[in-house]
């Protein structure tokens, strides 16, 4: 049996958890908020035996690992999440979160705080702000500040720029953002699951991963082009069942501009049609998930296992 943090009872767990956020409002962090995140960072990664426990929680299936030998992959741990950040490609490959009920609901009312920056720890190859201003993609996060906001410092941190990825703006604010509401609520139906967020870089589709030097650049106002973007995004989110089995859902989603409905009645039938298998991903983006997992435990995207029945509206009207 998976361990999991301890799970709300009681009154909190009936709130109606997508209507609390239209009561929330949006601010910047200040400069010592900003401070006091890169100073929780930097003490993270400076203690071994943090480190593996955060690893431990939100990793507990193992931790995903590219099947293309790379030098440039780092895995980066934050309280709230973790993830394997590309020095190359100066994003992350993937960014996993345990999510359970009682963060949702400690999250609920709970203010955005924007806290965009460059990470902290590190000191080469670093994204910067001034690489995402150009007039193309959004910064997307792979980890949402919405899941983070139970406490405060993990939600400020989800804004350190190895995070984020360039996301078109109809996906980043259209079924991405249905989804990542769609998993809060499967937090409260489920009461814990793990979500792995990541980017595949195949431009040419060809079922191979682009390799780094050859992957489409954005170009920043400035004239640099540092920071590659991805042709598809994923999630994969992973639950424990009663008998001890595991099941599994993967949604693969193109990088595009195409809009889809705000409302979830019209945005589900292409969100169910964005589901994939787990090796299906996996050879497409050349990475191993779930490596302790015995796939003969595990039910690998049986869409009648999940319920679709409560989504989230998104934003996707706000792109032109």
């Amino acid at each position: 049996m998976m361990t999991s943090k301890p799970l709300a009872v009681g009154l909190a767990l009936t709130l109606v958890l997508f209507s609390s956020a239209s009561f929330a409002g949006s601010r910047n962090c200040t400069k010592a908020e900003k401070l006091e995140g890169n100073q929780y960072l930097l003490a993270i990664e400076s203690d071994t035996a943090l480190r593996e426990q955060i690893i431990n929680e939100h990793l507990p299936f193992g931790v995903p690992f590219s099947l293309v030998s790379s030098p440039t992959e780092e895995l980066l741990v934050n309280g709230g999440y973790v993830m394997m950040y590309d020095h190359d490609l100066r994003t992350s490959l993937w960014s996993a979160y345990h999510f359970t009920a009682t963060d949702r609901a400690g999250a609920s009312g709970k203010d955005r705080v924007n806290c965009f920056r460059s990470d902290p720890r590190i000191e080469k190859n670093a994204t910067r702000l001034s690489d995402y201003k150009e007039p193309i993609y959004d910064q997307g996060h792979l980890t949402p500040d919405a899941s983070l906001k139970d406490e405060f410092l993990e939600q400020i941190n989800s804004y350190v720029l190895s995070n984020m990825s360039p996301q078109q703006c109809a996906l980043n604010r259209g079924v991405w953002l249905s989804l990542e509401g769609l998993m809060r609520q499967w937090a409260y139906t489920y009461q814990s699951i793990y979500i792995i967020s990541g980017a595949v870089f195949d431009a040419d589709d060809d079922g191979i991963r682009d390799i780094d030097e050859e992957t489409t650049k954005m170009v920043s106002n400035n004239g640099k082009t540092n920071v590659s973007v991805p042709s598809d995004y994923y999630k994969v989110v992973v639950r424990e069942n009663n008998d001890g089995t595991f099941s599994s859902i993967v949604f693969m989603l193109p990088n595009n501009n195409q809009k889809h409905g705000a409302k979830w009645a019209e945005a589900k039938g292409y969100v169910l049609s964005t589901v994939e298998t787990l090796a299906t991903l996996e050879d497409k983006a050349d990475i191993h998930l779930l490596p302790n997992v015995d796939r003969a435990n595990l039910h690998d995207s049986v869409i009648a296992e999940w319920d679709f029945q409560k989504g989230a509206r998104n934003m996707e009207y706000s792109c032109k």
